[in-house]
């Protein structure tokens, strides 16, 4: 279904007024299908090009070891301090984007279109369109869905393979956390398609106008694709971006130990997103 063109994204209403978060919604590629989806994918693949991975990689490492340095030996909280701040501040910084967290991670709550829109995410959108030059155009929008989607999902990326290595997997290496990480807890769980016209996929009929969730986890098996980033011609542009990032971040933290080992690891009451709410660890 990911590969076919039968298949596409729901699509999302006309755009409100720019800038808001309808108008993010109904500008990006993220939820709009053929012409419209092309050339705006063209302005995220565009601006990432210029990103040079190895580069997010350091800053993140360098970004996170300032962080656990700063905390000593008091206990730390990696998600709200390294897992959900640092991937959108340094992809921001090399996108030349100056912004805070926060302001991301309102608009990155609101994006979905099934999400009801609030005045603070409209507020956040205007702030952003306001740090990438104040044009509220598609090339603006496009910057800005980088940034959106890299909040939550390498939140939870980084938080999902720290949880994995702090709870049960302390020996493997990075590459190999990941992998694991990608395939049995990604970060986004699922994702959804709209049958364009009557199909039939694995001796299933689809009406047309079917809307399909399709489970993006892959369980422990490692022969299992990797559908974490999607697949076709929809597939996350910024796969390598964000391996970097949560590749330096994890060889960071690396030595870090749970405060309390026997409290178990509570997750984020979200339908589609798979993260921890904190992971308080010691460095020393």
């Amino acid at each position: 279904m990911l590969n076919s063109a039968d298949f596409l994204v729901p699509p999302v209403p006309d755009a409100g007024p720019p800038p808001g978060i309808a108008w993010l919604r109904a500008s990006v590629s993220r939820f709009s299908n053929g012409p419209d989806h092309l050339r705006r994918r063209a302005l995220g693949t565009g601006a990432l090009a210029k990103v040079v991975p190895a580069t997010l990689h350091r800053d993140a490492f360098e970004q996170t070891t300032a962080v656990l340095s700063e905390a000593g030996e008091q206990p730390i909280d990696l998600i709200a301090r390294v897992a959900r701040p640092v991937p959108v501040l340094v992809l921001a910084r090399a996108l030349g984007i100056e912004t805070d967290a926060a302001t991301v991670a309102e608009v990155a709550h609101a994006y979905h279109p099934h999400v009801e829109a609030t005045a603070a995410a409209d507020l956040a959108v205007s702030d952003l369109v306001a740090a990438c030059g104040g044009t509220a155009d598609e090339t603006t929008a496009a910057r800005i869905c980088l940034l959106v989607q890299a909040c939550d999902a390498t939140t939870g990326l980084v938080g999902n393979a720290l949880a994995a290595e702090l709870t049960g997997y302390p020996d493997l290496g990075v590459n190999a956390l990941l992998d694991r990480t990608l395939r049995a807890e990604p970060p986004i769980l699922s994702t959804r398609r709209v049958a364009r016209t009557r199909t039939r996929v694995a001796g299933t009929e689809i009406p047309a106008g079917t809307v399909v969730r399709l489970d993006l986890t892959q369980g422990e098996n490692p022969d299992g694709d990797d559908l974490a980033f999607g697949a076709g011609p929809r597939s996350c542009p910024g796969r390598d971006h964000a391996l970097a990032i949560a590749t330096g971040i994890l060889e960071a933290t690396r030595g870090c130990h749970l405060a309390d080992p026997d409290r178990p690891i509570a997750y984020e009451q979200a339908a589609n997103l798979r993260v921890p709410a904190a992971l308080i660890v010691k460095t020393r």
